[in-house]
């Protein structure tokens, strides 16, 4: 592709910092602890100050990541009749580096089969390949699994959730994927099930008519949530 297709990872990264202790001398342990104190006292005091630029917060584990929305919902140990084993596995996703994605796939792809049957027809679903001697699901839920929007930076034409990676992989024609990534007016629920079940960008109706909220134009861009009782 000609034009420059941008690949954004957006991310809630949480990283943890750690100490080493080593083999240490009498005198050396006597400096470390000194050391420790007063890192505690300049921990105490950057805490009373107002946290911003100079003063940020204390960074942790990362425990979620926005790339896809749905995808872990819809095909991570989804239909796994172990509550707990579905929840950890999901947060686990959730928590995972780049380089672990890929082993996220073989749970993916035996959600895809059950998926791939609601409209009754099976082996219509996206990339659904017989002839891949690792699975018939096996190349859409690699794809899936790599947890990223594209954006296609040179096109104005957005609103199609899902739609720049359908037309890479040859699912819609060329320009018709618009710039990729998602709005806020992306119904990425119904889109995503349409492609997960028959291989097309819409035409599964998840039954949900519209937001409950209504968006802004400038940011946050989502309006007060409602308060049901």
């Amino acid at each position: 592709m000609k034009n420059a297709i941008l690949i954004l990872i957006a991310s809630t990264a949480l990283l943890m910092a750690g100490c080493d202790n080593g083999d240490m001398s009498t005198d050396d342990t006597q400096i470390g602890t000194e050391k420790e104190t007063d890192n505690v006292d300049n921990t105490e005091e950057m805490s009373a100050q107002p946290q911003g630029k100079n003063n940020p917060p204390v960074l942790g584990f990362q425990i979620d990541r926005t790339g896809r929305p749905a995808i872990n919902t819809a095909l991570n140990q989804t239909f796994s009749a172990d509550e707990d084993f579905k929840g950890a596995e999901k947060d686990a996703y959730n928590a995972a580096g780049e380089e672990e994605w890929a082993s996220f796939a073989p749970s993916f792809a035996g959600s895809l089969a059950i998926l791939d049957s609601l409209d009754t027809v099976c082996g219509n679903q996206l990339l659904a390949d017989d002839s891949n001697e690792m699975g018939r699901y096996n190349t859409l839920a690699t794809i899936l699994a790599d947890d990223r929007l594209y954006v296609h930076s040179d096109r104005g034409e957005c609103g199609t959730y899902l739609g720049l990676e359908a037309e890479i992989v040859g699912a819609v024609e060329a320009g018709m994927g618009g710039c990729g990534g998602r709005t806020l007016d992306d119904d990425v629920i119904e889109r995503s099930y349409s492609l997960l079940a028959a291989g097309i960008l819409a035409g599964i109706d998840d039954g949900v008519t519209g937001d409950d909220v209504e968006h802004l134009d400038g940011f946050p861009f989502v309006g007060e949530p409602t308060l049901s009782l």
